[in-house]
């Protein structure tokens, strides 16, 4: 009877320390589905820009980001640096919005900041 006792302790005990921390609080800045960072999000928007518009530009880097939700999605305001076939750069704003696992990706706005 008392090994019974025994099992049922540490296995109550277990359950305990699992429900404690799976209960942890999340930061949802750092719960981002993967592949919607906004450095690859920044390099769709360049890719799709030069495609539609034979633009020749090529991602340099992203200086500013701001996600929020919108619409069942998510949406990506942020300036792109970008660079043209002759190597000068250029900031552009982009918008950009999509549901995360899904091939459902918009770009919006591409604009010359």
């Amino acid at each position: 009877m008392r090994s019974l006792g025994a099992v049922l302790f540490v296995v109550l005990a277990a359950a305990l320390v699992a429900g404690a921390a799976s209960a942890r609080f999340e930061d949802p800045r750092n719960d981002v589905p993967a592949g919607t960072h906004p450095p690859q999000i920044a390099r769709f928007a360049v890719l799709v820009y030069s495609m539609n518009r034979n633009a020749k530009l090529r991602y340099v880097g992203v200086s500013d980001s701001d996600v929020k939700q919108h619409q069942g999605g998510l949406r990506y305001k942020m300036v792109v640096t970008a660079a043209d076939a002759s190597g000068a750069t250029a900031d552009y704003k982009v918008l950009v919005w999509g549901i995360p696992g899904t091939y459902q990706w918009m770009l919006l706005e591409f604009k010359k900041a």
